[in-house]
């Protein structure tokens, strides 16, 4: 299951990466993003355990966006 949860990071961190902001709301990952919500979720948990993505308001308006080091 790790394994799993690891390449839907590396997928949302990709995807994050390629935008201009370096930020996307939950609903534009699940919609572009060929993953299973629950697995877009587990990795923007993963992503944001390491430090490397930061979570910003809630529902339907809800964004993550990657850390800049």
């Amino acid at each position: 299951m790790n394994y799993y949860i690891g390449e839907a990071a590396g997928k949302v961190w990709e995807y994050l990466n390629s935008q201009k902001t370096k930020e996307a709301t939950f609903s534009k990952l699940e919609k572009d993003l060929d993953l299973d919500d629950n697995f877009i979720k587990m990795g923007i948990g993963w992503l944001a355990y390491e430090g490397k993505a930061d979570l910003s308001g809630k529902g339907a308006r809800a964004k993550v966006r990657l850390i800049e080091n």
